[in-house]
């Protein structure tokens, strides 16, 4: 991992302390147990190991679940306060879970870095017994729970989880026109949908560090390189021209719901094991999408106001289409395509928060990550196909119409 990610990471973790000064023990427990597995996804997609990350969290998920809803009143399950449900701790088992996962990627070069999300962690713990919301032992179990749900040896289920995976992205890339359409019905639907007469507007700038891990590359060009199929290795170089940036509108149908359109400008080259002779291109000259990787989404967001004391923090998921800037040349000499192109579906996700400054700016931060489906035409009669998932920290200003 780079001495930027780390850095990046550092710089959260700051904030996060920062945020956290002040507060009571459940809530910066409650703000831990999200930020630390949403920081593992990063570090994780980062290092190309997001779909093995996110099979363990769906495991995590249903080793929590599970026990809190079959267990009924028996004494293990029962709160402090009286409540039911509380075998294991949920809020322990996922901040352990993020903070072992962490510990192993971003965090494998720092004992420093290491002792921090660890501890973390364990304040996480802590703070759920104070809370008189679980007892020490469920707390305890929680723990063990998310350290074996992220270090277990379970080489079958994360052959299971890619499979899956695999046959998932085969059927958005089959079904990338229906999923088109889902987008223009989305956009349509929010154009037509009744509005309320002081409907609060959001409007988003913003950017960050953006990356992208290795995808396999499929295709054929008639002018160069032939028939190809090879993995590629991807660089975002986020703060070069064209930069990372994206603006976002969101329609807030109420306290919590909203409705959102979001243009992502993110990009990628291809690094330079790919590229040449040597590469495993197998030559090729170019290959990039860096006047962008576009993406354009419509969905659905969800907050909770103030949270957080002066932060709101929110989630959203959407679905639309990536309009990628195809830059290609598979040999010396070959055909050059370089051109805006639909390229297919797109999905995005993002959590994140807001701080108000007044009642009309704030800042925010946020973890976001697209899914590109790439399947384009090359000059001279080829194609190439492949998807890309870029993640990206971004901090970003908001402007509400009121």
């Amino acid at each position: 991992m780079s001495k930027l990610t780390r850095g990046l990471i550092a710089i959260a973790a700051c904030i996060a302390v920062i945020f956290a000064a002040g507060r009571k023990p459940e809530h910066v427990g409650d703000w831990f147990q999200v930020a630390l597995p949403v920081a593992g996804l990063g570090c994780a997609i980062a290092g190309g190991d997001g779909i093995r990350y996110f099979g363990r969290y769906l495991l995590l998920e249903a080793g929590i679940k599970i026990p809190k809803h079959t267990l009924g009143d028996a004494p293990i399950n029962q709160r402090p306060n009286g409540g039911l449900q509380g075998f294991p701790s949920g809020h322990t088992a996922a901040a352990t879970f993020g903070a072992t996962g962490l510990a192993q990627s971003c965090m494998s070069q720092s004992k420093l870095g290491q002792g921090t999300v660890l501890m973390a962690a364990a304040f996480t713990g802590t703070s759920r017994v104070e809370a008189d919301k679980h007892t020490i032992w469920q707390v305890l179990a929680g723990a063990l729970w998310g350290w074996f749900a992220q270090m277990a040896a379970l080489a079958w289920f994360d052959r299971a989880i890619r499979r899956v995976a695999g046959w998932i992205g085969a059927g958005l890339r089959r079904a990338k026109g229906l999923l088109t359409g889902a987008g223009v019905l989305a956009l349509a639907i929010l154009a037509s949908a009744p509005q309320k007469a002081q409907a609060e507007i959001d409007i988003q700038v913003y950017s960050g560090w953006q990356s992208a891990p290795h995808s396999n590359v499929t295709g054929t060009d008639p002018t160069g390189a032939g028939a190809f199929d090879f993995r590629a290795g991807w660089e975002g170089r986020s703060f070069e021209a064209p930069p990372h940036y994206g603006i976002r509108a969101v329609w807030w149908r109420d306290a919590n719901w909203g409705f959102d359109v979001d243009f992502n400008h993110t990009k990628v080259y291809a690094d330079g094991e790919t590229l040449g002779a040597g590469g495993t291109s197998g030559g090729f000259e170019v290959l990039e999408f860096t006047d962008g990787l576009n993406a354009l989404t419509f969905g659905v967001v969800h907050r909770w106001p103030d949270a957080w004391g002066a932060i709101t923090p929110y989630v959203g998921a959407g679905v639309g289409v990536a309009l990628p800037h195809v830059e290609v040349q598979t040999a010396p000499g070959a055909a050059s395509t370089f051109g805006y192109q639909y390229g297919g579906p797109a999905l995005s996700w993002r959590a994140g928060g807001v701080m108000a400054l007044d009642d009309n700016w704030g800042v925010f931060a946020e973890y976001k990550g697209t899914y590109s489906v790439i399947d384009v035409d090359l000059d001279g009669g080829g194609d190439l196909q492949t998807e890309i998932v870029t993640n990206a920290i971004n901090f970003g200003v908001q402007y509400t119409f009121n």
